[in-house]
């Protein structure tokens, strides 16, 4: 392991002591010698003070191997996902863990090869509207089985449960009311023997009840309502089986807890499944869970705090800490339960503060501030758990799109809480201090000579420079960051890594050498207006690259540092220019401090040192660091933690005015709303009904003509053609149009036409065959039947047939009297006819009449139930939807009350902040009530009137542009709930 890898061991190995020892207020910037020292001090004070029930050896390992081993799978899962050209954030790659670890993963990777990420999203959203609609289909059957009776009958289903409670109602002597009493007993338990009837009776009304639910509850899912049918194996969107199963087993594995939403989430993309198929293969995630370590204990600090730490570490880093970490187990077990049992122990409590002061270095004392961050971030979290739980809406909210407004600016309000109450960003535990400057101007030799590293490699010489990147090395609790030049003709990369180091700094050291361009002067503004603890260092250039010159320089010093006053008028001239305080100007010779560690005599090296004035550059660092660095740590760590805070609390003050506003007019509108709905619902199924009366009469008229036509061949056809050309669909198309034209002008929707039973709309009217006989067919009959009955009547006159004819006069007399009678029989046989046609026609009408009155009344009532049903969908879709605005306008004053405790959050980390301030300039932490940022004063702070002046002498000016631009010092004469109230401390 290279020198750079033992360091960053180190700076680790000094965050985990930290983390563990965080409690005390300690920081890792002490140095992992200090902490482990402490920590051993720790565990001597704990064994003196008698600290009962420690736990043995190794209790702890499980929780920090676990923590370790699940950041070098994530960040494997990183890399193959970098190979595969996918970039993935530390979440998405703790999500993916999630998943790989989960048995069975793999045969539903395959069965969801080849689905589209569309696809499985819009499978997803099925699956998320199907459970919203479930639990209010199966509530009744929720409902019985939360007053399911203590005892556990055997055999429910054995007792006839009506036919008990008639006969338990009876009197009990009978013999109905004893047999089934004793019925009843033999499915119950023993302890039901001591019952009353009546008793028997409440718990069998509460089976009946209960199998009255699980009847319906399987009733639900035997008909397969549309919403859930996607599940089905007779699903009609080809859904295949093994899809549906890997969803399924998705499902569940989301709702048992094994992996978070988010992780389901990530199936839907394509590439992501590529990387957890080679996951599997490659990467050796443990298959089961983790249990989780108590959320009070140490274990729980070091796993949370170790995560953010090692993150950021590398694979061989993190295996060496494991192994160090097991090697010093039995301390750390020692440490961990004195930290556990402090707050319990005054006596310890007392003495492991006091161990706090030994912790100091040459930059005084340690930050205190994050263990009181992490309290307070602790606090509201646990508010927020407490308070803010998963809500399901029914599916009727997505159709108000007010409400589906509030409804998601609720929940992106929830997100950024618990976004903002998240996990403490950690801070390195090194101080960074940044060596910045023109190029060549001599920022390597200044770190070889802080650094007292005798080498030469890497100080240039002549016009070349050599820095081209940021290095970085260390002294003592001090990480120095040495950055490529800046104001050279093509250093425009070189100068950016250079912003980036000082950005990322503590403190900056501006390397001034010769002359201050005006390149040089834009970067050192930049630099001051940042407020960055600064140190300007002139760098004297006199030659004393022999040991004659080296000599002469630390005999006669002032010679070299004549010229330098002129330099730093330079430096306040530029700081002037942008109405900042300039910065300490130190004169050093650096390059004569370096020669100096060189140097075979050792007396003139040490004359050259002290004359190169590098230790006045040391002391004026040191105090820089311990007035200003540290405090910037402190500022920079409270505005990790205030900074998601405030954001979401400013978001809370501008969303929940809106919020509040949008509830109240759902509100008020619902009722008007549903009242104009069903109107408008009356009038179109009013106009309805008196287009079908207005279609009837035309029917009727019609019918005569229609009627004339039935009883042939064709009289199906003909009957149908009729019905068809009434267009009574229409009706029920229309009626339905605007049904859902009047819900969709108010954003809803009506989810399901009205069931009716299928008609056959060509159902023939019960008729006879027409008797249709022409009156031609009737002439020559009767003609027929006349000639036959006048030789019949010569026959019967004796005139025989085959004789001559008779005589005129006779023959005109049979054949008058003939044709008379053929003139009869032809007028009764057209009567007849006639009086058939009339008798069929009647008949035929009154069938047809009554067929049609059949058909429209049939529509009539299908009319109705179209206008019941969708006057019944309102009233659903407005009692869900007044549900759903009661359950968010809870959501909200929530949020609401919320926002206090976020404000006190807020006001908290100000006073630990301001605390921690006043203590470094000398100051009483106590004397300081209260403090908040207000808009137009950066910061407000409160104390006795008697102490205004202590603390307005202590927050000095060198603090004031490290914290903020103004801070205000007030008295305080009332309740803090009373100034609450004065800066806009409302909810809305």
């Amino acid at each position: 392991m290279n020198n750079t890898a033992v360091n960053d061991m180190e700076s680790l190995r000094a965050e985990v002591l930290a983390l563990l020892l965080e409690p005390l207020g300690v920081d890792a910037m002490a140095g992992p010698a200090s902490l482990e020292r402490l920590a051993k001090d720790v565990e001597v004070v704990a064994q003196a003070c008698g600290c009962a029930g420690l736990p043995p050896s190794g209790t702890t390992v499980q929780w920090v191997s676990d923590a370790v081993a699940a950041c070098v799978e994530e960040q494997e899962l990183v890399r193959l996902a970098t190979a595969r050209g996918r970039t993935l954030t530390l979440s998405e790659a703790r999500a993916l863990r999630e998943l790989i670890r989960l048995d069975g993963l793999r045969p539903h990777l395959q069965a969801l090869e080849g689905v589209t990420a569309e696809a499985l999203r819009a499978d997803l959203a099925a699956v998320a509207l199907a459970e919203r609609i479930l639990p209010g289909v199966l509530e009744p059957c929720r409902r019985a089985d939360q007053e399911w009776p203590k005892e556990i009958w055997r055999s429910i289903r054995d007792i006839d449960v009506e036919g008990a409670l008639t006969d338990l109602s009876r009197r009990r002597k009978t013999r109905q009311a004893a047999d089934a009493r004793e019925l009843v007993l033999r499915h119950s338990v023993s302890a039901a023997q001591d019952l009353q009837n009546r008793d028997l009776v409440t718990r069998l009304e509460k089976v009946r009840d209960f199998v009255a639910a699980k009847e319906s509850y399987e009733a639900v899912l035997s008909v397969q309502p549309e919403w859930w049918r996607w599940l089905g194996p007779d699903a009609g969107f080809r859904f295949r089986s093994d899809r549906r199963d890997a969803l399924v087993w998705a499902i569940e594995a989301r709702d048992t807890d094994a992996i978070s939403g988010s992780s389901l989430e990530m199936l839907a993309d394509s590439d992501v499944r590529a990387v957890i198929e080679q996951g599997i293969v490659t990467v050796p995630v443990s298959t089961t869970a983790s249990p989780a370590a108590p959320a009070a204990s140490s274990a729980a600090r070091l796993v949370t705090g170790l995560l953010a730490v090692a993150s950021r570490t590398d694979i061989s880093e993190l295996r060496a800490l494991e192994s160090w970490y097991a090697k010093d187990i039995e301390l750390f077990d020692r440490v961990a339960a004195a930290m556990d049992v402090r707050r319990t122990e005054p006596d310890l409590r007392a003495a492991l503060e006091s161990l706090v002061d030994e912790l100091t270095h040459s930059f005084g004392a340690v930050d205190a501030s994050r263990s009181a961050y992490r309290d307070i971030q602790s606090t509201l979290w646990a508010a927020v758990e407490a308070r803010l739980q998963r809500t399901s809406y029914s599916v009727y909210a997505v159709e108000s799109e007010h409400l589906v407004g509030a409804i998601i600016r609720i929940g992106a309000l929830e997100r950024e809480l618990r976004d903002a109450v998240r996990d403490m960003p950690t801070v390195r535990g090194r101080l960074l201090v940044a060596i910045a400057g023109r190029t060549k101007s001599g920022k390597t030799t200044l770190r070889k000579a802080l650094t007292r590293d005798p080498d030469r490699t890497g100080i240039g010489r002549g016009a070349h420079r050599t820095t081209r990147e940021t290095s970085a090395f260390e002294l003592g609790p001090v990480t120095y960051l040495d950055t490529p030049g800046v104001a050279a003709k093509d250093d425009d990369l070189d100068a950016q890594r250079a912003r980036e180091a000082c950005d990322k700094a503590d403190a900056v050291i501006w390397n001034y050498a010769d002359t201050l361009r005006d390149e040089e002067s834009a970067e050192l503004q930049r630099l001051l207006l940042s407020g960055k603890p600064l140190l300007a260092v002139v760098n004297v250039k006199e030659r004393v690259d022999t040991p004659d010159r080296l000599q002469l320089f630390a005999q006669r010093p002032e010679r070299a540092f004549a010229s330098t006053s002129g330099h730093a008028v330079r430096i306040e001239q530029v700081s002037k220019a942008v109405k900042v305080a300039p910065p300490v100007v130190l004169a050093v010779h650096s390059g004569a401090a370096h020669e100096a560690l060189s140097t075979r005599d050792r007396e003139l090296g040490d004359r050259a040192l002290r004359a190169s004035r590098l230790p006045e550059l040391e002391q004026s660092l040191a105090q820089l660091l311990a007035e200003r660095a540290i405090p910037l740590r402190a500022v920079r760590l409270a505005e990790g933690v205030r900074a998601p805070l405030a954001a979401f609390h400013d978001r809370v003050i501008e969303e929940l005015p809106q919020i509040r506003l949008a509830l109240g007019e759902l509100e008020r509108s619902a009722t008007s709303e549903r009242g104009a709905l069903l109107e408008a619902f009356r009038i179109a199924g009013q106009n309805t009904r008196d287009r079908l009366v207005a279609e009837r009469h035309r029917a009727r008229e019609r019918l005569p003509g229609v009627v004339r036509d039935l009883g042939g061949v064709d009289h199906a056809q003909r009957w149908s053609d009729f019905i068809t050309g009434l267009e009574l669909e229409g009706l029920f198309s229309s009626l339905e149009s605007e049904f859902e034209q009047e819900t969709r002008k108010r954003g809803r929707v009506l989810r399901a036409r009205a069931s009716a039973p299928e008609r056959q709309d060509d159902a023939l009217p019960r008729v006879r065959p027409r008797p249709d006989v022409k009156v031609v067919s009737l002439g020559t009959a009767a003609a027929k039947g006349a000639a036959t009955a006048i030789l019949g009547s010569f026959a019967a006159k004796g005139i025989p047939k085959k004789l001559a004819v008779p005589p005129p006069a006779v023959a005109a007399v049979y054949v008058a009297e003939t044709l008379a009678g053929a003139a009869k029989a032809v007028s009764s046989e057209v009567d007849r006819a006639r009086q058939a046609k009339g008798k069929w026609t009647r008949a035929t009408s009154a069938a047809a009449e009554a067929s049609l009155d059949e058909l429209f009344d049939w529509v009539e009532a299908r009319l109705a139930r179209v206008v019941d049903d969708a006057t019944s969908q309102v009233h659903a879709q407005f009692e869900a939807q007044s549900a759903d605005i009661s359950s968010t306008r809870e959501r909200f004053e929530l949020l609401r009350r919320l926002r206090s405790s976020v404000q006190c959050a807020l006001d908290g980390i100000d006073l630990v902040l301001v605390s921690r301030l006043l203590a470094l300039a000398g100051g009483d932490p106590a004397a300081i009530r209260l403090a908040r940022r207000t808009p137009g004063v950066e910061l407000r702070v409160w104390t006795d009137a008697s102490r205004i002046a202590e603390v307005r002498a202590c927050l000095q000016d060198q603090f004031v542009d490290v914290l903020t631009e103004r801070i205000e010092i007030c008295p305080d004469s009332g309740s803090l709930g009373t100034r609450g109230a004065g800066e806009g401390n409302t909810d809305d």
